[in-house]
């Protein structure tokens, strides 16, 4: 488990004018939620930024610290960014309580190239995160999965993943989270102008 600090501001006002004004100086509005009680803050969109390059491509936790040197552990929960600018607009965060289970997302990192892949199959990767339960001290930063032995046909599912201490995993056990598929069958120019021909042929008879 890894923990990055990251400054934020107690905020008072709530709105759209008051996010607006926050964005306006550079910051974003967030919200934790938790078992000390849910808090409005603000968070330096720069700073953020940084964190995010930090952990990037993983799940840790985040010690927040306010004007008034108080700190608190959390996950990143969810972010809003605007569909156009693609700037954030909102951070949730998620208190983080010392041995107190947590609900995480973890993603999924798939490496090597695969026996399959390599014969012409196509690596497919339906599932990008996993949810998971555990203790805070034993969150994983992400899972896994080496493909190098999967020929076509081939697939990994949730069931068939290594055990992490202190983890559960949550879902079907049969989900599929990466599979080797057979290579799309292409036709060849020569069948689909042929196909063409008919077609024409059939409707000019009509």
């Amino acid at each position: 488990m890894s923990e990055h600090l990251l400054s934020v501001q107690k905020r008072e006002g709530i709105g759209r004018g008051n996010s607006r004004r926050l964005r306006a100086q550079g910051l974003i509005p967030a919200v934790i939620y938790g078992k000390s009680g849910n808090r409005n803050l603000a968070v330096a969109e720069r700073d953020f930024q940084m964190l995010l390059r930090e952990v990037a491509g993983s799940t840790a936790v985040i010690t927040l610290k306010d004007d008034a040197d108080q700190t608190i552990d959390a996950l990143i929960h969810e972010t809003q960014r605007d569909p156009l600018t693609d700037r954030f607009r909102h951070i949730d965060f998620l208190e983080v309580v010392a041995g107190q289970l947590i609900h995480a997302h973890i993603p999924v990192h798939v490496t090597g190239e695969s026996i399959g892949v390599k014969n012409g199959g196509v690596l497919d990767t339906p599932v990008h995160e996993l949810e998971i339960h555990c203790m805070p001290r034993n969150l994983p930063e992400y899972v896994e999965i080496n493909v190098s032995d999967l020929k076509i046909g081939d697939a990994i599912h949730l069931e068939d993943l290594p055990a992490i201490e202190g983890v559960t995993f949550d879902g079907e056990p049969d989900m599929v989270i990466v599979a080797v598929a057979e290579p799309a069958k292409v036709e060849s120019s020569e069948t689909e102008e042929a196909e063409e021909g008919e077609a024409k042929e059939k409707a000019e008879a009509e």
